[in-house]
């Protein structure tokens, strides 16, 4: 990389109801209601002033990193420039609530933006219930050309593979194992989130919980072999996963050891063998 990220910063979902994706947000998965119009509705999962957005405005689902200073965005730019990038007007840097940023359209076509300087809370986090939760740790991305999406995201915005699953790619921008993860599949879009929680019991807690509100859980608990997190799934608004998770392996250990190569199958996304109905997650064992 030219130059470093700070963070994962937030995601954009689009939903057809605001109200029932953000009932979902709070009162089921434990995230803290933030900024809300008529068309977004954000929430918080720690100190930035907010990690996940609802639209209803067709603006599309997009994932967005944070860099350190405003040159970086010319140097983003400028790699880029193959994929079609542009600023970010100042009604749309506003409505991100960043001072600016630059929008590009991977292959699977996710925007991503990169953003400078994204508001950050004064306020404690405080989600309406005890689901542990840490902060925002990582997104999925369903591709039909696994191929194409992983040398926009290494050559182009420049994160570095941590390992491969079959041919899932789980990329690092800091000392954790992956903050974005590339899944073939028979679709493009967004595929999930995760946030980090606690522990092992928080995983296990929001796990009971989930099936006490009739959640389904579609992945899990189980332990992901190339993170070392242990994690459980369910599916929500926007038709995405929502993946709580804790354990993840973070250190300059990653890059150290390089790259590796793991089979293609389902234990290789679930060591524990926990049950799946996710194809993404299954490799080709869902064949």
């Amino acid at each position: 990389m030219t130059f470093a990220y700070r963070d994962l910063r937030y995601i954009r979902v689009d939903v057809d109801d605001l109200d029932a994706a953000s009932g979902f947000a709070a009162e089921i998965f434990g995230l803290q209601p933030a900024d809300r119009s008529d068309r977004h509705a954000r929430f918080r999962s720690d100190a930035r002033n907010y990690a996940l957005c609802y639209s209803t405005a067709g603006d599309g689902g997009a994932v967005a990193l944070t860099v350190a200073r405003s040159e970086d965005l010319d140097v983003a730019a400028e790699r880029l420039g193959a994929y079609g990038p542009r600023r970010l007007t100042g009604d749309e840097a506003a409505e991100r609530q960043v001072k600016a940023g630059l929008a590009v359209t991977a292959p699977n076509g996710v925007t991503v933006e990169l953003v400078w300087r994204p508001l950050t809370s004064g306020w404690r986090y405080h989600g309406p219930r005890d689901a542990g939760i840490t902060g925002f740790q990582a997104v999925q991305l369903a591709c039909t050309d696994i191929s194409a999406n992983e040398t926009f995201w290494t050559r182009g915005i420049g994160a570095e593979v941590s390992d491969w699953a079959g041919d899932a790619v789980f990329l690092r921008i800091d000392a954790a194992h992956h903050r974005i993860a590339l899944y073939p599949s028979r679709r493009d879009g967004l595929l999930g989130a995760t946030w980090a929680v606690e522990g092992i019991n928080n995983v296990m807690q929001d796990w009971y919980f989930l099936q006490g509100r009739q959640m389904p859980i579609v992945h899990g608990p189980g332990r992901q072999p190339t993170s070392g997190a242990i994690f459980v799934t369910t599916r929500g608004p926007g038709d995405i996963l929502y993946s709580y998770a804790a354990e993840t392996e973070e250190g300059p250990q990653i890059a150290a050891r390089g790259p590796r190569q793991f089979a293609d199958g389902a234990l290789s996304h679930c060591a524990w063998g926990s049950p799946c109905t996710v194809r993404e997650f299954m490799g080709g064992d869902a064949e």
